[in-house]
């Protein structure tokens, strides 16, 4: 009888921890964890549910995590739209009650208007990218390439954007065949993408360096350069560097870019420091 007692109690009392740990991850208390230690099928039923306990605790800090992003996101995106929106409607409500008569400041609001609309458009067009890209059953045409003339082609593109600015593009490369596989349009739109970064960020009459060596691009420019508190975040939607460049970004530039490097499974890292410039690497 007593050794009937003693077993009893030793395999009633760890069931009974174990079933209170239950009860609680059922309650949400995934914090809960049985703390029985035994080298049995009781212990190894215990352990069980202390790994479950801590997979749903992880689960629960990401979920809690995803919803903040997605707040983020939401609060993000309505600030962004809202002011080209407030733009065009002040616009507009001062040429319609006749405020604005003046032909030179009926130019000047129309054009005003004209740019706003263009930033809603690009902004438009950078969300839906941005979405496809992040959507994993969106397709990308995937084929046999050469690097070089994706890299060629975005160069000879930025030019005509550096002009404003005067800036020069200077490219090297130690091959004129790099064979890689990837979808051409958004291997192109990865580049021009950083090299357009590069341009907005170099000073009056810079350079930006570019050069493919083996199976690896470097993009870098002497510009203003990114603070180290912001470089962690710069690949995130909508964070944007405070500065005079950066006013018409859309902060999605640089989270389109990843999105692209990383379906071409393209390893992206960037290094920078302050008024030396800012050096963006692919290794492919």
């Amino acid at each position: 009888v007593l050794l009937s007692a003693v077993l009893a109690f030793s395999f009633t009392r760890p069931l009974k921890k174990m079933k209170s740990t239950a009860m609680q991850l059922a309650a949400g208390d995934y914090t809960a964890k049985t703390g029985v230690q035994q080298n049995d099928e009781i212990g190894d039923l215990a352990d069980t549910i202390d790994v479950l306990s801590r997979r749903l605790d992880e689960a629960s800090h990401e979920s809690e995590k995803l919803l903040k992003l997605r707040r983020d996101f939401v609060a993000n995106i309505s600030h962004e739209l809202r002011t080209p929106v407030t733009v065009i409607r002040g616009s507009l409500e001062a040429l319609s009650d006749k405020v604005v008569t003046e032909p030179e400041q009926v130019a000047s609001y129309h054009r005003q208007m004209l740019n706003e609309s263009i930033f809603l458009e690009r902004l438009v067009n950078d969300l839906l990218d941005l979405s496809r890209l992040q959507n994993a059953d969106f397709r990308i045409e995937m084929q046999e390439l050469n690097l070089c003339e994706v890299l060629n082609d975005a160069v000879r593109s930025a030019k005509h954007m550096a002009q404003p600015k005067e800036v020069e593009i200077k490219l090297e490369q130690d091959t004129q065949m790099c064979a890689v596989t990837g979808d051409y349009g958004r291997l192109r739109q990865m580049l021009l993408i950083i090299i357009d970064n590069a341009v907005k960020f170099s000073p009056q009459k810079g350079v930006v360096a570019i050069s493919l060596k083996g199976n690896e691009i470097i993009i870098g420019d002497r510009g203003m350069g990114i603070p180290a508190e912001d470089l962690p975040y710069i690949f995130d939607r909508f964070y944007k560097v405070k500065s005079s460049e950066n006013k018409n970004g859309t902060g999605l530039g640089l989270a389109i870019a990843k999105q692209i490097a990383e379906r071409h499974n393209i390893r992206l890292s960037v290094s920078s420091k302050l008024e030396e410039g800012t050096e963006f690497r692919f290794v492919f």
